[in-house]
């Protein structure tokens, strides 16, 4: 099931400069729901360019219909891999409510991929289905 889907333009690569080699930590701002999103990626893998925009889902399963095992199983037929280029399995670790001016409130949530970490920064009616505790696969693919 899909947590969370939108396009995402890569605006700042390292800002705090380059502390892995094959790590970039990418900000990145969401065109459909106004979120912020920083994220790290292994750009050996991965390689992502400034004002790159990049299609993401944030999902809690990779088959309709599939109870989630953590194990991926492709003799289970099509999945949500089969649509995106780059996939982690992290874990949501922290969800805090943010003070902010206005009168919509304001929620970060924190995942971790295994030590490459996320945190997407937004309504908190958007992402709701992001629980603490839940593993959640992150999805990406140039637009």
């Amino acid at each position: 099931m899909i947590a969370l889907e939108d396009i995402v333009t890569v605006k700042h690569i390292d800002r705090e400069g380059k502390k892995f080699d094959k790590v970039s930590r990418l900000d990145c701002r969401s065109e459909n729901y106004d979120m912020e999103l920083v994220i790290d990626v292994n750009t050996d893998l991965y390689p992502v360019k400034l004002n790159q925009k990049l299609s993401i889902a944030l999902a809690t399963s990779l088959q309709q219909g599939v109870p989630e095992t953590g194990t991926y199983n492709a003799h289970l037929g099509p999945s949500l891999l089969d649509a995106y280029e780059y996939a982690m399995y992290g874990k949501v670790y922290k969800w805090v409510e943010e003070k902010e001016k206005g009168p919509t409130p304001v929620v970060s949530v924190y995942v971790s991929f295994g030590g490459l970490l996320m945190m997407v920064k937004g309504d908190p009616r958007q992402l709701k289905d992001l629980t603490p505790d839940g593993r959640m696969y992150l999805l990406m693919r140039s637009v």
